[in-house]
């Protein structure tokens, strides 16, 4: 993450962050193969206030998008797999979004 453009995995963990250009990094699960689409996980970018945006691609997925900190983000990926989670099939469908009449 020192501008040397090649990929460093975090310690202890398996996300891979890899420069791409000047302030922008790839955030990338080194448990899957370099074939697999989901390997992505986010797109990270530095604004103008140091803080890093973050597009997040798929789960495991922190509720937060801003981070003062590139290794804020990773103890956030770290601590939701960690965590464990119900197995839901991607054509389960989505949670209800409750209906309200129209106002009248």
């Amino acid at each position: 993450m020192n501008g040397s453009g090649s990929g460093a995995s975090h310690p202890a963990t398996r996300w891979e962050i890899i420069q791409v250009g000047h302030g922008g990094w790839r955030v990338c699960d080194s448990s899957l193969s370099e074939s697999d689409g989901s390997r992505l996980v986010a797109y990270v970018d530095r604004n103008v206030t140091g803080s890093f945006e973050v597009l997040w691609l798929r789960n495991p997925r922190p509720a937060r998008s801003r981070y003062r900190k590139l290794a804020d983000l990773l103890a956030d990926l770290d601590a939701l797999i960690a965590e464990p989670t119900p197995a839901r099939p991607r054509s389960a469908r989505p949670n209800e979004i409750p209906h309200f009449p129209p106002r009248g």
